[in-house]
């Protein structure tokens, strides 16, 4: 079902200086950032070798589920996803074995994903996200 670790979340007040940090710090730069104004977050992806950091910021102080969370318990950890090859089975087998789910039909998800959450309390507490990807973040599209 997993076939690798997609990214760790990062919920972030301030992208700006969190990617000048990253730059400066570790030499890392985002592929992609862009806003999913449905949602109510601005989000960018830094490559580190295999997996991707993702940085969340609300598009407005308090604003969505990354508004809350940073409300509620400040920067830092949000989430980890894993990549699936298909969401729709995944998220079928998973039903199928009683793991509870945050989302209960895949939604869009930042460059083209398809995602859905799992409820933390099936997994430990930790929030943890499935991804179908339909290319390679940074990848050209035809």
């Amino acid at each position: 079902m997993l076939t690798k670790i997609d990214h760790i979340g990062i919920a972030v007040h301030d992208m700006d200086a969190v990617l000048k940090l990253f730059k400066n710090t570790f030499g890392l730069t985002p592929i992609k950032i862009e806003t999913l104004e449905d949602i109510s977050v601005k989000i960018a992806f830094l490559p580190l070798g295999e997996v991707l950091i993702e940085l969340l910021q609300p598009t407005a102080p308090g604003a969505g589920r990354i508004g809350q969370f940073l409300a509620d318990k400040g920067p830092g950890f949000h989430h980890i996803a894993y990549r699936v090859g298909s969401i729709d089975q995944a998220m079928a087998q998973l039903k199928q074995q009683g793991v509870p789910l945050r989302d209960q039909t895949p939604r869009p998800g930042g460059d083209d994903s398809r995602i859905a959450f799992m409820d933390p309390a099936g997994t430990q507490n930790v929030l943890t996200e499935l991804v179908e990807r339909a290319h390679e973040i940074g990848a050209e599209q035809s």
